[in-house]
């Protein structure tokens, strides 16, 4: 588990620590912004764990997440983000980046085995083009889409429901 006091969530130390401990292991990364945690997070979170023997997790950063989200988004800055989800027992590894989960310079320092991401992306066209490039790409690779249904909150509905 990554320590969080004193801790930089960089990806450089995650990319350090992988190398020295993910030798015959499956490295699953997966993605989000996590800025008011609940249950889908956590549904999300073990279902990405389940496939795989160390869970690393990218967090959005607040540039990110204000371009994604909007002005008022997110409310918690990334590092505080980063600390929460660092403390899930499922998560071994997180970092804050600017870049999409699965940009090729994330791919090349976690070199994950398995990619798991949610899709709100309503088209299954969509999901499925996704997951044809990444095929292209990192034959290598599995990805699993995990669906929104899956779970009924999210942080956008409950910070609405939240605001007069």
């Amino acid at each position: 588990m990554l320590t969080v006091t004193g801790m930089r969530f960089t990806l450089r130390e995650v990319s350090r620590r992988l190398r020295k401990t993910s030798v015959g292991k499956t490295v699953v990364l997966a993605g989000g912004t996590f800025d008011i945690l609940h249950p889908g997070h956590l549904k999300y979170l073990e279902r990405c764990g389940a496939e795989g023997d160390i869970l690393v997790v990218c967090v959005s950063a607040d540039a990110r997440t204000r371009k994604r989200k909007g002005a008022d988004r997110p409310l918690m800055p990334a590092i505080q983000r980063a600390e929460i989800v660092a403390s899930l027992k499922m998560v071994d590894l997180v970092f804050v980046s600017n870049l999409k989960p699965f940009s090729e310079s994330i791919l090349q320092s976690v070199r994950p085995n398995v990619l798991v991401t949610s899709s709100n992306e309503p088209s299954k066209a969509v999901k499925e083009q996704f997951r044809q490039q990444m095929r292209r790409k990192h034959p290598e690779i599995k990805v699993i889409l995990v669906p929104r249904s899956h779970w009924s909150a999210s942080s956008s509905s409950l910070i609405s429901r939240l605001s007069p």
